[in-house]
């Protein structure tokens, strides 16, 4: 019997492991729409975007199905968009993003994580008493 308590113990510590926390937010983003001289989306191509001056970017990925590059100024005004196609179509932009100011962010919803183990452990141990108690011979 206290193995099976030991290993549901262990069980229950390593579930946090693999839990993955996420946080929702608005806020005044820049978006830049890429497209080629045929109006097709510049999509899913490779961009870098650094401030204005600086050789390391701040972010660097793929641009959308619409060929868009979305990004949160903060601070820095001027930036610099470098994008470039498998087949060397590609642009460097050099820009100034509208200062923004509105964001708002969603509150962290859910209970704290101690509280669903001490849930999760008071269920188990009550199923297993009411298991023990109607299982037991009567006289």
């Amino acid at each position: 019997m206290k193995a099976w308590l030991v290993l549901i113990l262990l069980w229950a510590g390593a579930t946090d492991a693999h839990e993955v926390h996420h946080n929702i937010a608005v806020h005044a983003a820049v978006t830049i729409s890429l497209a080629y001289a045929n109006g097709a989306p510049f999509a899913y191509e490779k961009y870098a975007l650094y401030p204005a001056g600086q050789e390391t970017p701040t972010q660097v990925g793929n641009t959308d199905a619409a060929g868009r590059v979305v990004f949160l100024p903060g601070e820095t005004h001027n930036w610099r968009l470098q994008a470039t196609s498998a087949d060397g179509h590609g642009v460097n932009l050099e820009f100034a993003s509208p200062v923004t100011t509105a964001s708002a962010t969603a509150p962290a919803e859910g209970l704290p994580r101690w509280l669903l183990g001490g849930f999760g452990l008071s269920l188990i141990f009550g199923l297993f008493g009411l298991i023990q108690l109607f299982m037991k011979k009567k006289p």
